[in-house]
């Protein structure tokens, strides 16, 4: 959790810090128009090539990104704990009886019990609709582990449309720069005739590199580190709904609840192991 804010620091001080060893004036680099160009046509951009659905799921990761990490070995942990409930639940009593808990997770004391899965609305979905398909009664001619790993895929596509928007603006940025440093030569320029003034020329020509500068900065030192952490939340996510998988497509085929746990557990990543006493 303190690692991501710790790094945070650590560029700025670089940056900042190995200017001023260089001799620079903080001040220098302080040129809100230059951020307004930049960080303008940037946001415009991305909200003019992206849907809604992707804005608002890119404000989750951001919240994600701060808050830290939403995966982790408690969520396994009540996962697991939910699945074998689930499983023992419907082979004591019949799948029928799970009927009241898939239809409203919300108001099911089982599901309540496990605070974690609820705040993973997707993580919960797939539970919830899986077991829903079991409930159908479907024919054994239906492949259900494909049908698994094809939600899967599907979510994870799905997911994956947030870093790929980014990463395009990380790729944009620099060039973006470039349209704030054009626009302050343009300034500089209209300076030349005349009694010149060399230090505001000097001073204009310094905002007009500033702006190259910031749109490489953001670009590779702000955007694409983001990116990458978005890509590794993703991965999470989807160890995690493998591990769910090969829980309900064990259960599915007939096991005993207990080698579907044993088997569930297994597909934890080493990160986030959970022992064989936890969850149950």
């Amino acid at each position: 959790m303190f690692a991501k804010p710790i790094g945070i620091i650590i560029i700025l001080l670089s940056l900042l810090g190995g200017f001023v060893l260089m001799g620079g004036k903080l001040g220098a680099l302080w040129h809100p128009s230059e951020l307004v160009v930049i960080l303008g046509i940037s946001l415009g951009a991305y909200l003019a090539s992206t849907p809604v659905y992707i804005w608002m799921r890119t404000l989750t990761y951001i919240g994600r990104f701060f808050a830290g990490e939403r995966v982790n070995k408690k969520l396994y942990a009540e996962t697991l704990g939910l699945l074998e409930e689930l499983a023992r639940l419907s082979r004591s009593s019949g799948m029928l009886v799970l009927e009241k808990h898939i239809v409203s997770p919300e108001n099911s004391p089982i599901f309540m019990h496990y605070s974690q899965v609820m705040k993973h609305p997707s993580l919960k979905k797939f539970i919830v609709d899986n077991f829903s398909y079991m409930l159908l009664n479907p024919p054994a001619s239906l492949n259900f582990q494909h049908h698994l790993e094809n939600q899967i895929d599907d979510i994870y596509q799905s997911m994956m449309e947030v870093p790929k928007a980014l990463g395009k603006v990380a790729d944009w940025l620099p060039g973006f720069g470039i349209v704030a440093a054009v626009l302050g030569v343009i300034i500089t320029m209209e300076m030349l005739g005349g009694e010149m003034d060399v230090a505001k020329i000097g001073t204009a020509i310094g905002a007009a590199l500033v702006g190259t500068l910031t749109g490489v900065f953001v670009a590779f030192a702000v955007v694409a580190p983001f990116v990458h952490s978005v890509e590794v939340m993703i991965r999470q996510d989807r160890s995690l709904f493998e591990m769910a998988a090969a829980f309900i497509e064990a259960y599915e085929s007939g096991v005993s609840p207990n080698l579907a746990v044993e088997i569930g557990r297994q597909r934890v990543p080493p990160e986030f192991e959970v022992p064989r006493d936890e969850g149950r």
